[in-house]
């Protein structure tokens, strides 16, 4: 890539003073991607996702891109390392101009990111599963950080389409039809993965609702058998407190029998219960 060069900040801040003010002076320079046209050049910066551990500090970088040239602005050694992957990964060839450098370096960083994707797919699949089965210990918290990697990697390929949107434009400017075709192709590839992302959370959000599906079932199961405990016992609970007002005229309390009879009555009560519960398949 003979139009690609990579300088530090403080390299670039010497010849772009002001461009380094606006751009790389400020907290938005580690937080997203984003290119905006100045002039006769195209000048942004990247934010790039660890994708072996989320959680880590994204890595940045800048660039700023003219018809002769692309400057990847860098203190980390990361473009550097990425642009010895791509001379190890293509043969050898000339390259056309600096918008080939860009496009070609841009499309690296996405190569593997379908699959990427692919694993969060996979770990869903596993989960749904699990749940299926056995359920999943601790699948509330697992879901949860499913779902914030999910909208971190939504929102990056969010703003690579619209970096892709901007070279487009650019390119369209300066009558380069072949670039402008390219980089809208980057810029689809960017909102392919967008919609992606956005099914993997949907699908997230239907397992969320599987699991509290299967807490409302285990639930009403339990109220199930709770309502039919409570109704067999309420006739026994009836004759209980009936015969518990021990009034003085009452006379089963003098009857021989009056014992037995009850606690017949009671069974009685209880069997009767049963079959119709049965018949009404309750239970």
């Amino acid at each position: 890539m003979k139009h690609t060069k990579i300088i530090s900040y403080g390299e670039f801040a010497a010849q772009y003073p002001e461009i380094a003010g606006r751009y790389y002076r400020n907290h938005d320079y580690n937080r997203f991607c984003k290119a905006d046209r100045l002039h006769e050049m195209v000048v942004g910066t990247y934010v790039f996702p660890v994708k072996e551990n989320l959680s880590e500090e994204k890595i940045t970088f800048g660039f700023c891109f003219t018809a002769d040239a692309l400057l990847l602005v860098d203190d980390s050694g990361f473009t550097a390392s990425i642009l010895e992957k791509m001379e190890s990964y293509k043969a050898a060839e000339t390259s056309e101009s600096a918008a080939q450098d860009l496009y070609e370096f841009l499309e690296f960083l996405l190569k593997d990111d379908m699959m990427f994707l692919q694993r969060y797919e996979e770990m869903l699949a596993e989960l749904e599963d699990a749940l299926l089965e056995n359920g999943v210990e601790g699948f509330e918290r697992k879901i949860l950080n499913v779902r914030k990697e999910l909208a971190a990697i939504g929102a990056y390929y969010d703003q690579l389409s619209d970096v892709g949107e901007t070279l487009c434009a650019d390119a369209t400017e300066a009558g380069n039809d072949k670039y402008s075709q390219l980089f809208s192709l980057y810029s689809n590839k960017a909102e392919r993965m967008y919609a992606t992302v956005q099914m993997l959370k949907e699908y997230s959000m239907q397992l969320r609702e599987m699991r509290q599906s299967q807490i409302d079932m285990r639930q009403n199961e339990i109220m199930k058998v709770l309502t039919i405990v409570t109704t067999i016992i309420m006739p026994l609970t009836l004759v209980a407190g009936w015969y518990g007002m021990n009034f003085a005229g009452m006379p089963e309390l003098s009857a021989k029998h009056a014992y037995p009879i009850v606690t017949g009555i009671c069974i009685f009560c209880i069997v009767v219960e049963v079959i119709l519960f049965k018949i009404k398949k309750w239970f």
